[in-house]
């Protein structure tokens, strides 16, 4: 079955000597490339044929130096260890970009898991990533200083802002994908 036999190739006058086991190894590979190109929704049937054209083409530079004056056949294992050296045959076209929405991002709230007057210092916590007994210490220094003042900004977000169940729901929400 391993009688010698002859490759013609795209681009190249001679023909190459070959084993049948090597002839349809490369038989199978272009067949494989011609197939999945023509499947190929972004690939015209013409540009199809001219890629596997130009692909018989390298293989046949290969192919020319793989093959000295003696000019012994090509084998089987061979013609495998080029056809590795090509690899597979993608698509011409560059594949499109996956699209993947954007995270919603950090926002504002109030968060109710493990709060002491609402919520607020741990929102602003989550949102920053702080420590919340840093958070409410600083809250409970500022509205000293300034005589209780900060509390109406506070009391004002502890109505405005959204409430969230715990942190855990915030970070979920923070990491989920914007909506529509």
């Amino acid at each position: 079955m391993n009688d010698p036999t002859t490759i013609r190739l795209t681009g190249h006058t001679a023909a190459f000597p070959a084993t049948h086991d090597a002839r349809a190894a490369l038989r199978r590979y272009l067949d494989e490339a011609h197939r999945g190109l023509r499947g190929d929704a972004d690939t015209a049937d013409e540009d199809a044929d001219d890629i596997v054209r130009d692909l018989e083409s390298a293989i046949g530079d290969r192919l020319s130096t793989l093959t000295g004056p003696a000019l012994d056949p090509v084998t089987g294992a061979q013609m495998a260890a080029i056809l590795t050296e090509f690899g597979p045959v993608s698509p011409a076209g560059p594949l499109p970009p996956s699209v993947t929405p954007r995270p919603r991002g950090r926002f504002w709230c109030r968060i109710d898991e493990g709060k002491w007057f609402g919520g607020v210092c741990l929102g602003i916590a989550a949102y920053g990533g702080f420590r919340v007994d840093w958070v409410r210490t600083v809250v409970l220094l500022l509205t000293l200083v300034t005589g209780g003042l900060l509390g109406i900004p506070y009391l004002v977000l502890l109505l405005v802002l959204p409430a969230v169940p715990t942190v855990t729901d915030y970070e979920r929400r923070r990491d989920a994908p914007r909506p529509a």
